[in-house]
């Protein structure tokens, strides 16, 4: 009974008896079907407000150094993975928002001396950056612990770290004979890499699917749609972990990634491959995690 009962807080270990990973192939503890079911329904449809809202001033202020910074924050005080990366969100829509506020005082307030001014705001905005930084860290925090109390999917308009575990879940429900579990594990380092060469990787996104480098501006449109597709995003980064961690089955996860999200193969195909060689580049080959 006492074994039973510590195994039982080993699962349910973190913040008000939250667990610290979903419980993958688990019919006793894993989430039932028809909640995930509409889990992943609520997510589509906040998914497409977001991209229909997209803005090509969005990702102006996704800078590997800030990224880097807010990562090693977070992990310098344990906080969950999902905190590092709202956080970078974050920053980025906090960042863009309070530039464009500082911009229109300017222009419409100041009668002369324009440039002189926006000088001296740009100068004030590098100085802040390190506690826009820190304060970010600390807010996502709160968020995420408070979201645990409220609604699974509060936080998923802004990261897709949770359609990542959700769908992942999903998989091992479609596929019981598949080890989901080392694909998320793997996922989440995949992910880090993503955010820190967020820029890089959709440069060459877009070069894989336009065949050029000198954009026009409805492609830029059209990319962007792209570009903020969370869903098509998290996908691509489990298939991207699904071939380094397991490839013999990377095939077949692509076909079921496709049939619970709707994306083309092709496309999820596409932008794994570039997430895989964006890795590789950068730290060489990642274990096979079984």
């Amino acid at each position: 009974m006492e074994d039973e009962r510590s195994s039982l807080r080993c699962k349910y270990k973190g913040i008000f008896g939250s667990p610290e990973e979903p419980f993958f192939n688990d019919k006793n503890y894993g989430v039932a079907p028809d909640i995930l079911k509409e889990w992943l329904i609520e997510l589509n449809l906040r998914n497409k407000e977001v991209i229909e809202n997209a803005d090509l001033k969005q990702d102006y202020f996704y800078h590997s150094d800030a990224i880097c910074f807010i990562f090693k924050t977070c992990e310098n005080f344990k906080l969950q993975n999902n905190v590092k990366y709202h956080a970078a969100e974050l920053f980025e829509r906090f960042m863009l928002k309070h530039v464009q506020d500082l911009y229109e005082h300017l222009r419409t307030t100041e009668p002369k001396n324009k440039l002189l001014k926006w000088e001296e705001i740009l100068a004030r905005i590098q100085n802040q950056a390190l506690l826009r930084l820190v304060s970010c860290c600390q807010i996502s925090s709160k968020m995420v612990s408070h979201y645990k109390l409220r609604n699974m999917i509060a936080l998923t308009a802004i990261t897709g770290i949770l359609i990542i575990c959700l769908i992942t879940l999903h998989l091992g429900y479609n596929e019981p004979s598949l080890n989901v579990k080392p694909y998320h594990a793997v996922s989440m380092k995949v992910m880090d890499v993503v955010y820190l060469k967020k820029r890089e990787i959709y440069e060459e996104l877009f070069l894989v699917i336009t065949r050029h480098l000198t954009p026009t501006f409805p492609e830029m449109q059209s990319f962007y749609k792209v570009k903020t597709d969370q869903i098509l995003l998290a996908i691509s980064v489990l298939a991207a972990a699904v071939y380094i961690a397991d490839r013999p089955s990377t095939d077949m996860v692509i076909q079921q990634l496709h049939m619970i999200t709707k994306r083309t193969s092709d496309d999820i195909l596409d932008f794994a491959t570039v997430i895989v060689q964006s890795v590789m580049e950068g730290g060489g080959d990642m274990p096979n995690v079984k």
